[in-house]
């Protein structure tokens, strides 16, 4: 189950409303509706749901310090969690409040949508949850998923390092085996010792290094994770022992990942550019 985007906010605004003012009704939850915290809350819910703000109100919250609004969402969104896990009534919507800065982790577009010194109120719809094992959607998988590709990088180089020796267990914890990914890799792997290409050599200065990392997208089997990297492969041949071709990149790739059990992802597909600064030898 995924948050709800906000074209599909607008087409449930009424009853997405409904269940907000129900939520602000609960005494146990908002025992103090006055306080600062929850006049906050529901400040992103107006400029998310309407009627919008006047002028005073846009007066008090242009004056709020970050940090001030940090705090009122540490607060809110403490007592939505113990809320929400305790047992009692279902509710059709659940919500939450994010930074801006991390909409992407939910897959949201941060230019549209509405938000409140930086706050963003997220909408989750009950009835589209189902059965099985739901997605875990946070700081922890996002930073788990990073992990992932930053690991897979290093494997890959490492990999190809490693040549003439074939060692595919390498890729196994961060790649499907013969997903398209794999066969990215080890087809390298494979047409380069064929060719007597090597980065074992004396001096050879190949390296690689993960720029920057973002999870784009994260719905229940699959996650799309964006990332800046850096490459120099310079092959040597070890037949004519000499240089043969050099591998120099800084490119923006996208990787795509399954879930392949309970808490483990790994790299499905890598969605990468051609080169551009120099010319690839073809593979077979």
């Amino acid at each position: 189950m995924e948050y709800m985007h906000l074209r599909e906010i607008r087409a449930n605004q009424h009853e997405i409303e409904k269940a907000f003012e129900r939520l602000m009704a609960i005494r146990m939850l908002v025992a103090r509706p006055g306080a600062c915290q929850w006049q906050f809350f529901r400040g992103c819910a107006r400029v998310l749901l309407g009627p919008g703000m006047d002028e005073q109100d846009k007066s008090r919250w242009t004056e709020l310090t970050p940090a001030r609004a940090a705090q009122y969402k540490f607060e809110v969104e403490n007592k939505l969690r113990r809320f929400y896990q305790r047992p009692g009534e279902k509710h059709p919507f659940v919500f939450t409040l994010v930074h801006r800065d991390r909409l992407h982790w939910y897959g949201l577009d941060r230019e549209d949508y509405p938000s409140l010194c930086g706050y963003c109120l997220l909408v989750r719809d009950t009835a589209e949850m189902t059965t099985g094992l739901a997605p875990v959607v946070g700081p922890e998988l996002a930073a788990y998923l990073e992990k992932v590709v930053t690991e897979a990088l290093v494997a890959e180089f490492r990999a190809y390092a490693g040549l003439p020796e074939l060692d595919f267990s390498l890729l196994e914890p961060w790649f499907i085996r013969d997903s398209p990914a794999w066969f990215q890799v080890t087809n390298v792997m494979t047409g380069c010792r064929n060719r007597g290409w090597r980065l074992d050599n004396p001096m050879n200065p190949s390296t690689c290094r993960m720029l920057s990392v973002v999870v784009k997208k994260v719905s229940k089997n699959d996650a799309e994770v964006a990332t800046r990297e850096y490459w120099y492969l310079r092959w040597w041949d070890s037949r004519s022992k000499k240089y043969t071709y050099p591998y120099r990149e800084t490119n923006s790739q996208l990787y795509i990942l399954n879930r392949t059990g309970p808490e483990t992802w790994k790299i499905f597909q890598n969605l990468r550019p051609m080169p551009r600064s120099s010319q690839p030898f073809r593979w077979k």
